[in-house]
């Protein structure tokens, strides 16, 4: 079974050669976290918990969200995480991360946001009828407004607001 992936397909993309060597061949490398990873990653982890608590009747107000960021970011940060464009610093970065977690705040009222069914659901889909070739994801939030229309939530962080693809 071939097993693709967003993050498989991209690096194909970008770079043949790279995917080979990685996919392929499994050749690991001692490269580290890169800053917009680590960012996408401690955003992703307080939007987690934003929706975590909000399953047990506990919502966080923005403030608390960017609180609770700036904790994990803290906690998580290390001198190891690679930071290619010199000209900004952790604190840049920071920022954005803290900008993100508002304007997703500005957009969605969690406490209104519908009934969380799912966080981190795997989905995965056959690509072919014998199922050779399968295409692998995560749906970040799946949500339930009015027992008829449901939200599938994916998190990008390439652009301040997540992509919200709703389906009825």
């Amino acid at each position: 079974m071939v097993l693709y992936s967003h993050s498989r397909l991209s690096a194909f993309e970008n770079c043949p050669l790279k995917y080979k060597f990685r996919y392929i061949d499994k050749i690991r490398t001692d490269v580290s976290q890169s800053i917009e990873a680590f960012m996408g990653d401690m955003v992703h982890q307080t939007l987690e918990k934003v929706y975590t608590d909000a399953k047990f009747q506990k919502f966080m107000t923005a403030k608390e969200a960017k609180d609770y960021l700036r904790q994990l970011w803290k906690k998580n940060w290390n001198d190891s995480i690679v930071i290619v464009r010199k000209e900004y610093g952790p604190s840049n970065y920071l920022k954005m991360a803290l900008k993100f977690i508002e304007d997703y705040f500005k957009k969605y009222d969690v406490a209104n946001d519908g009934i969380t069914i799912g966080l981190e659901e795997r989905v995965v889909i056959n690509l072919d009828k014998q199922g050779r070739f399968k295409l692998q994801g995560y749906i970040d939030r799946l949500a339930c407004h009015n027992d008829t229309e449901y939200h599938i939530i994916c998190l990008l962080y390439t652009s301040p607001s997540p992509r919200d693809l709703s389906t009825s």
